[in-house]
């Protein structure tokens, strides 16, 4: 606001005797007026430095979670009395697949993904379920993978699965004359022109043991995929999906406590969602496993420790009001390496549903945009036989460029970098510096005028 008043001060100081003023004077107030509107537009520039700016988009990773729900409910199975009751019960778990229609949940989830964009999706209970005679060759009926990717494609959007891991597959007789596979999967996928690199997939050395009531047991894994994700300037997350087990929380802490393992060993900044089936109150399980190993809980970050709710609607996916009251889902991140700028639900809205009243699934999704901070890089010191260059501690590859050129920014709550201002203020130093020089000059040479008319005058 100063420098709006600028021209008319230097005005005053240079002209004491307007009267006596001669053209060459008056000329070379017009070049020093001109000079002065260029300083002035150089300081309007060091102000707008000074401006927030948004986070490049191109260090920001836009993940999302979504437990998109086996299609029935196999709890009953495991109480079957008997081998007879198995069976029915088996008959009306894939009649119940039949019924909430992944199809039809495909192409709601794809219009919830439209909306998100996300770079990257973890995907579980992405079910393969096929149908075929009793001691027959069985035939794909739902694949949960190929339905969904169709449905994205059609609704303009390009992913591609960048891996796919299965946990568990078991086959049995749903009639006298028929039988059906089942097969569980996590999937990891990521939008077109994201690079990706290093995929894996592994099942926990800790599983769930399963004893029917008529002696047949089922042993039950789970397990975690993951892959490296590559944004600009070399930078590289490791973006991990798992879920966790529900049945036995002695076998979900163990199987919590080997993905943190797993994931410590990654050189990059790690980002770990899915469904952990561990609320925010349960200090020793998942939920206290990661927060206590240095992640935080995008959702607790950006929204507070109220809502958030993720699980669980009906079975059947018909219920009205929703029943989500649980949090269990989640995006984890590193906070030494990346900030949490925003995190939503998707798929918990009435609207969400489909034309035939489902839900989406029985869980919510769960969006988070993360922003990865400005590499901290560490300089090997002198005489260790390096030849001095900077290192990124987290594995990114070295560079010799030094860390001062790199312009610090300092991160607000709502993600937005703001740009420090000691070169603004250093730049509107030097143009006040000038504008007094400048004062100084204008009103030594209107003096000089001066006095040489009042000689030629005498």
């Amino acid at each position: 606001m100063a420098l709006r008043f600028v021209p008319e001060v230097l005005l005053a100081s240079a002209a004491p005797h307007e009267a006596g003023t001669c053209d060459e004077e008056k000329a070379m107030t017009r070049r020093l007026m001109a000079l002065l509107s260029a300083i002035g537009l150089v300081a309007a520039v060091a102000v707008g430095v000074a401006a927030p700016a948004q986070a490049s988009s191109d260090q920001q990773l836009k993940v999302a979670t979504y437990n998109i729900y086996f299609g029935a409910d196999f709890a009953p199975l495991a109480t079957a009395p008997t081998q007879e009751e198995l069976v029915r019960r088996a008959g009306l778990a894939y009649d119940q697949v039949v019924a909430t229609d992944f199809p039809a949940r495909a192409r709601a989830i794809s219009r919830l993904l439209k909306q998100e964009r996300p770079h990257v999706v973890g995907l579980q209970e992405v079910a393969l379920w096929k149908k075929g005679p009793l001691n027959g060759p069985l035939k794909v009926t739902y694949d949960f993978l190929d339905i969904l990717l169709r449905e994205l494609r059609k609704a303009g959007l390009h992913y591609r699965a960048a891996v796919t891991g299965t946990t568990f597959s078991t086959a049995l007789p749903i009639s006298a004359t028929e039988q059906v596979s089942f097969t569980d999967r996590n999937a990891i996928l990521v939008r077109e022109g994201v690079p990706v690199a290093n995929a894996q997939s592994r099942v926990f050395a800790a599983k769930l043991v399963v004893n029917t009531p008529f002696g047949v047991t089922f042993t039950i894994p789970s397990g975690w995929a993951a892959v490296d994700v590559s944004l600009a300037k070399k930078r590289v997350v490791r973006v991990a999906t798992t879920h966790l087990e529900s049945a036995d929380p002695t076998v979900r802490n163990a199987q919590g406590q080997e993905l943190r393992a797993a994931l410590a060993r990654s050189p990059h900044p790690v980002v770990a969602v899915g469904d952990f089936n561990s609320p925010p109150t349960d200090a020793t399980g998942p939920y206290g496993t990661f927060t206590t190993a240095g992640y935080d809980d995008a959702w607790r970050i950006v929204q507070g420790p109220e809502g958030g709710f993720t699980s669980a609607q009906d079975p059947d996916l018909r219920n009205l009001p929703s029943k989500l009251s649980e949090r269990i889902d989640y995006v984890f991140y590193q906070p030494a390496h990346l900030s949490a700028v925003s995190a939503k639900l998707i798929g918990e809205q009435v609207r969400d549903r489909t034309s035939n009243g489902l839900w989406p699934s029985d869980h919510a999704g769960l969006v988070a945009l993360l922003r990865l901070k400005p590499k901290v890089p560490t300089k090997i010191p002198a005489g260790d036989g390096s030849n001095g260059s900077t290192l990124n501690p987290i594995g990114d590859t070295p560079t010799d460029a030094p860390a001062a050129e790199q312009a610090p920014t300092d991160v607000r709550a709502d993600g937005i970098a703001q740009t420090r201002t000691e070169n603004a203020s250093g730049a509107l130093a030097g143009s006040a510096i000038a504008l007094s020089a400048l004062v100084l000059l204008l009103s030594r040479r209107g003096s000089r005028s001066s006095r040489q008319q009042e000689a030629t005058i005498q």
